[in-house]
């Protein structure tokens, strides 16, 4: 078996980005693969592989997983420059804001924009600081989700791409002879392959992604997990279509990849496609075929096949789905699951799903708690990280699992897997509070700290901030439509404030509000989450009320 390319990366869509360049590049001549490091195991890896890391910061992780005749080569990536274009034809000396997903990496994108447009000022985004005022635009590799503020205009120049540097260095371990002016080319021609829209790019054939995870690899001293795993265990046994509910990163795939192991599906493929971020015509392309053509749904003769985020279908598609789904729904070799990211019900009422599609999956669905539900299960789920990455010595300090325990987990068990990964990286055996990554400490007191009425430490200073635009009573009316929201149980959207003001008799445009819901949200007053989600007031937003009355 010859040498194979084996990409590893933290982010699948990280991971997909450098894959497809490799292969644009080397797919004539080398097998190009790949995994992320939630899904590395000892078997992904061949003896005969060259590894390339999608960054250094995470071979302290790959490292045991490595074997000794393999060669790895830690990938050094810069900004596609085609897709700066917009950027170059916007006023000199424009200043930017720069957010990417770790300080490293933003310092880094910095450096790269600052080399190509030296006629404009870019400087990076420090969490929880305050964005200065002088700011015009945000710009971000890909991490539109770690924007920290609405109301701003945000250039996307997609993930940055590995440098032609690294592509040399590949070149040579592989021993391919390639004209320095032709894989010059070859690197300039991906650059503008990767700027095409998604649904120009040829549709990717679904793949079996069964890793063989069951029941039995689940620890859990949650009552509610306990509860789920009860009602998962016996829903697997049948053949009917199954919905998943679950926030981001609670681990709705593996559930899904568990109940179709404790099947009798289990000795077929579990198939996985995921909607999310894809353009509409893509989507149809890819699940239902174009003009008549095979897609996943068609592809899918035996076994699962686990739909994911079916909430970003749109409706047509949706009720194609159903179609589907009324066809084929007495074909006992084809199981079909979906997930969505919210509640099933919430989605159908905000006329999100529709009633065609709502109606086959709502009589089987089963909802994962999040990590905030289930905190009594964060140690054993450390110690299993601690194994799986061959660092059971490493210890925490009380300050630090205390730490664990009272912060919300936004991002669920994945984050926990990642801040792992980071302290992992960090190569220390014991890990103390000084030594959590700063993006994890500064959400402390928003996600664990309680305030008292007369003690929010910087009352004084936040009513100086939000005078210094000049709309402090109008700040207050948001924080109070706000509060009416979180007692009632609903996140509101902006225009569903907008509409509440009105009633209050302030009116203000959209950019306005946006602004005001901005201040709020980097002093710490309000939650503002991305899309459907909605924003809600904030422990410190309610004590910071009480101060004022």
């Amino acid at each position: 078996m010859g040498s194979r390319l084996f990409i590893i990366g933290i982010q699948e869509d990280t991971l997909e980005s450098l894959k497809v360049q490799m292969e644009y590049i080397f797919g004539a001549t080398l097998m190009v693969s790949g995994v992320t490091l939630k899904d590395l195991t000892y078997e992904s890896i061949r003896k005969t592989d060259v590894v390339l890391l999608s960054s250094p910061e995470i071979h302290p992780i790959v490292k045991p997983f490595l074997h000794d005749s393999c060669r790895t080569i830690a990938a050094k990536r810069t900004v596609n420059i085609v897709k700066l274009k917009e950027l170059m034809h916007l006023e000199a000396g424009s200043k930017f804001m720069v957010v990417n997903d770790n300080p490293s990496s933003t310092r880094e994108t910095c450096d790269d924009l600052k080399n190509v447009l030296p006629g404009h000022n870019f400087f990076p985004y420090r969490e929880n600081e305050l964005i200065p005022e002088d700011v015009d635009c945000i710009v971000t590799p890909g991490e539109t989700g770690l924007i920290p503020a609405e109301g701003y205009k945000t250039f996307d120049i997609g993930p940055r791409v590995i440098s032609i540097e690294t592509v040399m260095e590949l070149e040579k371990a592989f021993h391919i002879h390639i004209e320095e002016s032709l894989l010059m080319q070859y690197y300039i021609r991906t650059m503008v392959q990767l700027t095409e829209k998604r649904s120009e790019r040829p549709g990717r054939v679904i793949e079996n992604q069964n890793k063989k995870r069951t029941f039995e690899w689940i620890s859990t001293k949650s009552p509610l997990m306990e509860a789920t795993l009860t009602i998962a265990r016996q829903m697997a046994r049948g053949s009917h279509t199954l919905h998943i509910t679950g926030t981001a990163g609670a681990g709705k795939q593996m559930l899904a990849e568990m109940m179709h192991n404790a099947s009798s599906y289990n000795g077929l493929p579990f198939y996985v496609y995921s909607t999310a971020d894809k353009d509409p015509l893509l989507i149809e392309n890819e699940l239902f075929g174009k003009n008549g053509g095979e897609g996943a749904l068609n592809e899918t003769i035996r076994g699962t096949l686990y739909i994911k985020n079916v909430e970003s279908l749109p409706y047509q598609l949706q009720n194609r789905l159903a179609d589907f789904l009324e066809k084929g729904i007495d074909n006992s070799e084809i199981r079909l699951m979906t997930s969505s990211n919210e509640d099933l019900k919430h989605l159908y009422d905000e006329d999100i799903i529709s009633s065609k599609l709502h109606l086959y999956l709502s009589p089987h669905i089963l909802s994962i708690p999040s990590l905030a539900e289930r905190k009594e299960d964060i140690p054993i789920l450390i110690d299993s990280f601690k194994k799986h990455f061959e660092r059971e010595e490493l210890n925490f300090s009380k300050e630090a699992m205390d730490a664990f325990t009272k912060y919300a987990w936004p991002g669920n068990v994945r984050e926990l897997y990642n801040l792992i990964s980071y302290c992992v990286c960090l190569d220390q055996h014991y890990i103390d509070i000084d030594s959590l990554p700063i993006f994890f400490k500064g959400n402390q007191n928003s996600a664990g700290a309680t305030f008292r009425k007369g003690q929010l430490p910087d009352s004084e200073e936040i009513v100086g901030k939000i005078e210094k635009h000049g709309f402090l009573s109008e700040s207050i009316k948001i924080l109070k439509v706000y509060q009416v929201g979180k007692q009632e149980n609903v996140a509101y959207g902006r225009g569903r404030v907008r509409e509440l003001l009105n009633k209050e008799g302030i009116n203000m445009t959209d950019q306005q509000l946006r602004l005001r819901i901005d201040i709020l949200n980097q002093l710490g007053l309000l939650n503002v989450r991305v899309g459907r989600a909605g924003t809600t007031i904030s422990e410190k937003g309610e004590q910071f009320l009480e101060e004022q009355n």
